[in-house]
């Protein structure tokens, strides 16, 4: 038997989807900030009893099944006095994904085949993309409208006021699959977003695996470097930094912690690093370029390449190479030969305080006599 509470990596999720479908309870996918996962349990189980929680491959993400209708379920969590439930919404389908455009129709035939939707309606089709795939959540959307349209006689629509929402939460090669009324999912504040206070928060493992890796692998920063970290919110690399007295310019479109945010050191960029690797013209200015950012480590690494010519010759850079399935060579590996192309030195290591990722260091090619040997 599974453990109970294992997380769903790729192709070990808790039995087949058909069986998933014949499961007469209640599922729902429940959303939370990567961390609270625990605390959102609780207040899962506290407006469900006996619900069991599990887990999904990526944080901040479970799946709930409760001995209770859907719309009971729903009102149950909407009105329960919770802190970190950000969103609920309630699945009737499992459907298996792949890297390419293949899955589309699998996703639409088990949206229509739930037989929610009639002819005349309209629905809406709203996917939430999370790993590495060769299409994008709004492919999946215009594919899966259209097959949905053909096979049910409905109305797929993007503006209009919809009888349907068809949901498609994937999770890499996993997509759960909803078909409800818009009134009929849970959306609320966050009233807790981050586990300390602000001003109360200690030094976050963030900033832990940063220290390590500057440690680790000898890189010796003078007081005034330049260094442009990617993926930066909340905050945590770019405060480390800014406190050794490096200036530097901070890449994300989410908002920093307020620690990080009114550092004097800081300066934010609320854009993605692609768009700022089109538009910026800074050549070779930066110290070092740091990237934590919460993607597929191929796609960092290549953010990482696009900007590489804003990095000195010879300088350092810093890259968490996470694990989005449980083949973590094979990452690495794919993350080695798309840095390749603009580092050389590369070298990965497991640190302690970062021993659920992988940290690659590596030297801007040009100049890699600089690098420790």
């Amino acid at each position: 038997m599974t453990a109970r509470h294992r997380p769903l990596p790729a192709g070990e999720e808790h039995g087949t989807d058909e069986a998933f479908a014949r499961d007469p309870r209640t599922k729902l996918v429940v959303t939370t900030s990567a961390g609270l996962e625990a605390e959102a349990r609780q207040e899962i189980r506290r407006a469900l009893p006996g619900a069991e929680v599990r887990p999904l491959l990526f944080k901040g993400n479970l799946l709930v099944l409760a001995a209770l209708g859907e719309s009971e379920a729903v009102v149950r969590l909407r009105e329960a006095d919770t802190r970190v439930l950000a969103r609920a919404v309630p699945v009737q389908a499992r459907v298996r994904l792949t890297a390419d455009a293949t899955c589309f129709p699998a996703v639409a035939e088990a949206a229509a085949g739930l037989g929610r939707i009639q002819p005349g309606d309209v629905f809406l089709v709203r996917a939430t993309r999370r790993g590495r795939h060769e299409w994008h959540g709004r492919d999946l959307e215009r594919a899966a409208a259209a097959a949905i349209e053909q096979a049910t006689g409905a109305t797929g629509d993007y503006e209009r006021e919809a009888d349907w929402l068809v949901s498609v939460q994937a999770y890499q090669d996993l997509a759960f699959v909803g078909v409800n009324h818009p009134a009929n999912l849970v959306k609320k504040a966050l009233r807790r977003q981050r586990k300390y206070a602000p001003g109360e928060r200690p030094l976050n493992r963030a900033q832990w695996k940063l220290r390590e890796a500057l440690d680790a692998f000898g890189i010796d920063l003078a007081p005034g470097s330049e260094a442009l970290d990617l993926g930066s919110a909340p905050g945590g690399w770019a405060l480390a930094l800014a406190e050794r007295g490096c200036r530097v310019t901070a890449v994300d479109p989410a908002a920093l912690d307020e620690a990080a945010a009114g550092h004097p050191n800081v300066t934010h960029l609320r854009e993605r690093a692609e768009d700022l690797a089109e538009r910026a013209s800074w050549r070779e200015r930066f110290d070092l370029l740091t990237c934590d950012m919460n993607t597929d480590p191929a796609e960092a690494a290549r953010a990482l390449c696009a900007l590489a010519p804003m990095l000195k010759p010879g300088a350092p850079a810093i890259m968490t190479v996470k694990f989005p399935t449980r083949r973590r060579k094979r990452h690495e590996m794919e993350a080695r030969e798309a840095l390749a192309g603009e580092f050389e030195g590369i070298e990965m290591r497991r640190m302690p305080h970062n021993a659920r990722e992988t940290t690659a260091v590596m030297w801007r090619k040009g100049g890699a006599e600089n690098a420790p040997k």
